[in-house]
């Protein structure tokens, strides 16, 4: 009993606010800043039940490292004012820099464990660097600024710069250029190397000097031999190679000699991958040369071949993967799944599981080392083979699979959300699969509560909403609870596309490319009918205007020359236009590459209902949308998207609206497949388009999103 008075009492002394010594300057400024802390984590809110738990175990955090300060630390007592401030000046970076990405508050019991081994290692008078390696560059300058009173912070403040730039490598020559001699120079060359080997040996060549000796006088053996390429004609078919090359275990001859066959030499970049490695091993950070020269030779050799003959039979169409490995299949799906046609990724599918008649199905991920698993595991929940998969194997296997690709999502703040949204999109595709559901139930369950009892934030909050998505899926309830905070995806009605005059205001976006301008003519030839719609045009937009009593008004920019930027400047005078004249678009339509999304979602305002992303799907531009407007619904493509499917959707959209008519996703979605069901190749391209009810990951997006409310 005296044990757990003690401990209560203790537990109630950390959580005051600095109640044991009289407070200092120092001190005074902490308590500021921790007051101003903690109402800021109030007001984010992100989950009330989770921001309560998170705000006591912080103030707890906060006050031990304010004991250790002034009762442990070997320090004078001018050293622990010091050290009062800079834990001062943490808290006030750590809420700035929440308030800028709010997932970052489920990690500040992560930060302030590297602030604290930090300021240990400055007060011990050790090594820190190793805290910085994991952390990423948002934390790292927080924590490089809370020590800027130290001698130490030229140091700290240097790796920031670090992380900084090797997350934006275009920048690092530039930067190089204006500061040679930088602390990590060969780091962040390597850095470009891997990124972008071939503008590194382009400007070698210029023969720039102060940098270029930098590059030439390089003790790196993976760095040398790189430029060793410069001026070489095959240098694109040595660079996935450079470890091997670099440490004398292959020569240019062999690999040129090797790639007079297509098949030995797209294994010899499959078994170069295959070869293991330790996580610290520094020629590991040459896989994702490796990995895009697999890509672009699966691409050349197999993909754009099988796609191109969708239309020929499977004998004639696989014939180029006949005498590949299941590694090598492997690795075509997994590189190429943006570029895979439905089919195409069913054939490869299939002859890669011919493989496994006579053996577990999961035996895959031992030949490739689990290499690209959760890639996998995504793909055949978005091909709907999941099950199929898992079938293939003993039930104890499936569910160590299932854990697997579960587990874990909490890790990185960065990715957590994605992962998670990986995880949802499988749920849709198990509705026969039993067996196979109750695993998926029962290991998000345990992970949940594997969160909750490590009092791990981010996992406890994606979790929660993954078994509340999944639920969602498997009951199919209308009824269901979760659906007053999603609202009906299946469903838009018309009087929420309306302003207040009654019209429905529509922004299409087109660019000025070649691609850019067939599609303003298709698109076009959508409004010639006279007695629906009318068409007016200045220099840089036209405007579709319905005749209906309540009508549909579109808005769409001339596909002016992109190479002079004409395109962008065209929808930057539509655009003050309609700012002008306080038109606010409920419709959004981006008809470009996937390059040019950026663009369009810079012209995404809150009044968007509706996005329809024919060219790009994928959740960085769902999560870019729903941060912007959390109840828009999308419309979007997990691949390339084609005219030929973006006009017919369009179309059926406006017809259903000029007939006064809400958007029913199911109706709509079965009248276009019964059209498109003519001519396989375009059923194939529609199967690829998501509509809002099936957008399952948009869900897990939408309840992450859903500030000041409780899982």
């Amino acid at each position: 009993m005296r044990k757990i008075v003690f401990n209560f009492f203790a537990l109630l002394l950390l959580l005051r606010p600095f109640p044991i010594v009289a407070q200092s300057s120092a001190t005074k400024v902490l308590k500021e800043e921790q007051e101003k802390f903690f109402h800021q984590l109030n007001y984010i809110s992100i989950d009330s039940t989770i921001v309560r738990k998170l705000s006591i175990s912080v103030r707890i955090e906060i006050n031990s490292i304010y004991l250790f300060i002034i009762s442990e630390a070997p320090v004078t007592p001018a050293e622990k004012e010091k050290a009062i401030l800079s834990l001062a000046y943490f808290i006030n970076g750590l809420g700035k820099n929440i308030a800028q990405q709010r997932s970052e508050t489920y990690d500040i019991p992560n930060a302030l464990n590297s602030y604290k081994r930090i300021l240990k290692a400055l007060l011990y008078h050790e090594s820190f660097t190793d805290v910085l390696i994991p952390v990423g560059e948002r934390r790292s300058q927080v924590l490089a600024a809370a020590f800027s009173q130290y001698k130490e912070y030229s140091l700290l403040d240097d790796i920031t710069v670090y992380k900084r730039m090797a997350a934006s490598p275009e920048f690092i020559l530039r930067f190089l250029e204006n500061k040679p001699g930088f602390r990590f120079a060969d780091s962040l060359l390597l850095n470009v190397a891997v990124n972008d080997p071939l503008k590194l040996i382009v400007y070698f060549n210029q023969g720039k000097t102060g940098l270029q000796n930098s590059m030439r006088n390089t003790k790196n053996i993976y760095l040398q031999q790189i430029l060793t390429l410069a001026g070489d004609r095959n240098a694109s078919e040595f660079l996935p190679f450079v470890t091997l090359l670099a440490e004398n275990r292959i020569t240019t001859d062999s690999i040129l000699k090797t790639r007079m066959d297509v098949v030995n030499y797209f294994q010899l970049l499959v078994n170069t991958m295959k070869e293991p490695g330790e996580p610290d091993d520094h020629s590991l950070i040459f896989h994702k040369l490796l990995r895009k020269g697999i890509r672009e030779k699966a691409l050349s050799f197999y993909v754009n071949e099988i796609n191109d003959q969708h239309g020929a039979a499977d004998a004639i169409r696989f014939a180029s993967v006949k005498l590949l490995r299941p590694e090598d299949l492997y690795y075509i799906i997994t590189s190429c799944g943006e570029e895979l046609y439905t089919s195409s990724y069913l054939g490869l599918y299939k002859r890669l599981m011919e493989n496994f008649r006579n053996q577990s199905a999961d035996s895959l991920f031992s030949i490739v080392q689990y290499d690209n698993f959760r890639i996998f595991m995504r793909m055949a929940a978005t091909y709907n083979v999941l099950t199929d998969f898992l079938n293939r194997m003993p039930q104890e296997k499936a569910s160590a699979l299932i854990k697997r690709f579960i587990s874990g999502v909490e890790s990185d703040t960065n990715t957590g959300l994605e992962k998670a949204m990986d995880i949802a999109d499988s749920f849709t595709g198990l509705d026969s699969a039993i067996a196979i559901s109750e695993m998926i139930h029962n290991e998000l369950e345990s992970n949940l509560n594997r969160c909750q009892s490590g009092q791990l934030y981010f996992g406890e909050r994606l979790y929660g909403i993954l078994l509340q998505v999944f639920d969602l899926i498997k009951q199919k309830n209308s009824l269901n609870k979760l659906w007053t905070t999603l609202g009906n995806y299946e469903m838009l009605e018309r009087k929420a596309l309306q302003n207040k005059n009654g019209e429905i205001t529509q922004l299409v976006l087109f660019y000025g490319d070649d691609d850019g301008v067939s599609s303003f003519n298709n698109f076009q030839n959508l409004f010639t009918d006279t007695s629906k719609w009318q068409i007016s045009r200045n220099a840089n937009w036209i405007t579709i205007h319905s005749l209906s009593n309540q009508p549909i008004i579109i808005y769409a920019n001339m596909p002016l020359n992109g190479k002079e930027g004409r395109d962008l400047k065209a929808q930057d005078s539509l655009f003050i236009f309609l700012k002008q004249q306080s038109i606010e678009p409920a419709v959004l339509v981006h008809r470009g590459h996937s390059y040019h999304l950026g663009n369009t979602l810079k012209r995404l305002t809150p009044s968007v209902k509706l996005a329809i992303l024919g060219s790009c799907g994928g959740s960085n531009s769902a999560i870019s949308i729903a941060t912007i407007n959390p109840d828009a619904q999308i419309i979007v493509s997990k691949k390339t998207g084609s005219k030929s499917i973006n006009d017919p959707i369009i179309n059926v959209i406006n017809e259903t609206l000029l007939n006064k008519e809400d958007l029913s996703w199911p109706a709509i979605w079965e009248k276009l497949a019964a059209q498109f069901s003519k001519d396989e190749f375009t059923l194939n391209l529609f199967n690829e388009y998501i509509p809002p009810g099936k957008n399952v990951s948009l869900f897990v997006l939408k309840l992450f999103n859903f500030y000041n409310r409780s899982v």
